[in-house]
């Protein structure tokens, strides 16, 4: 079989659409994707897809590419989402010919056409990882697993701690400058590569997102700001920790996180009903291990990147949380 590959035009997008649904099992609109692609600070995005002889999409990857920070430098940094073969056709998935790899390959070759230094990351489980190791295309970076944390006794929230949070608006936040400072900080303290969280990323990204709401919190210690959080109130009741400053330096919980998630706790438990439960990233439990992860990576579009540093990924780098 044969197929024909192209760059998505706006016209197809309904139809990818429909793609999405039939290969991950839930919808997207056309507005969400929309969202995904065409909106935010971004530098560029980049849509491939694949037709059958009769013309139907049967396969899709896309891109988008966001300022990124590496040691006090700009680094463009692209997550690679939505790759998607139509189950029909999967018996040819990972062949050199294949929907699969004909698609990396011309996102590979736009990427670093467009973007000569890029490091380029994504999310997959662990089949999808096995296969693109064995292309050569994927390479593991970060064990993502979801721990979770309940609210120290109740006779540890009658004192007041010397770190604290409270809940935000998002419009306070940007009339505050609140991202504008801190992202004045990770230019000049980005020991490993992240997304610049400016003021008009975390407004596409979090305050303008079309389906999901989020919390922001502001961390002070004793009198002094010391970051923020953003929480997401999940279907399961748990509160899961999406994105934070200051960033992550390591997979496991450091102690500034451990007592920024505290203060978290502490506000949601200080609210009517059930006891609040904190879901993160950044919390190794037993439970935790056990589980199947999400594997963060790194895509090879040209060389590794072996100069670079691993990120240290939040859910929010995802486009699922």
């Amino acid at each position: 079989m044969s197929w024909h590959f192209e760059s998505l035009a706006d016209y197809d997008i309904a139809q990818t659409c429909e793609l999405f649904a039939t290969v991950f099992g839930h919808p997207i609109t056309p507005e969400h994707w929309r969202w995904k692609y065409q909106q935010g600070p971004r530098l560029g995005a980049f849509n491939f897809i694949a037709r059958d002889q009769s013309g139907h999409i049967v396969g899709h990857v896309g891109a988008s590419v966001f300022p990124g920070l590496h040691l006090s430098q700009v680094l463009p940094m692209a997550q690679v989402s939505d790759v998607m073969v139509h189950p029909d056709v999967r018996s040819a998935f990972g062949q050199d010919q294949g929907v699969y790899p004909q698609l990396m390959k011309r996102l590979q070759q736009a990427l670093h056409t467009q973007f000569p230094v890029l490091y380029t990351y994504g999310f997959v489980g662990i089949r999808p990882y096995r296969l693109g190791e064995r292309m050569g295309l994927y390479r593991s970076r970060q064990f993502c697993r979801t721990g979770l944390m309940t609210p120290p006794p109740k006779r540890a929230l009658v004192f007041r701690a010397p770190c604290q949070a409270r809940a935000v608006d998002w419009s306070v936040a940007f009339s505050d400058g609140l991202f504008d400072a801190t992202l004045l900080q990770a230019r000049r303290h980005s020991r490993r590569p992240l997304i610049e969280r400016s003021a008009a990323y975390m407004r596409w990204r979090y305050a303008e997102h079309p389906v999901h709401q989020y919390q922001l919190w502001a961390v002070r210690t004793w009198w002094q700001d010391a970051g923020w959080m953003v929480t997401r109130h999940m279907p399961s009741g748990q509160h899961m920790l999406i994105d934070q400053w200051p960033a992550p330096d390591a997979e496991a919980t450091d102690p500034q996180a451990q007592r920024h998630m505290n203060a978290v706790l502490r506000q949601l438990a200080a609210q009517s009903g059930p006891a609040p439960v904190l879901a993160s990233w950044r919390i190794d439990t037993e439970a935790a291990r056990q589980s199947e992860p999400v594997i963060g990576i790194e895509i090879r579009t040209h060389d590794w990147q072996d100069q670079i540093a691993s990120p240290i990924f939040t859910p929010g780098d995802t486009d699922v949380y």
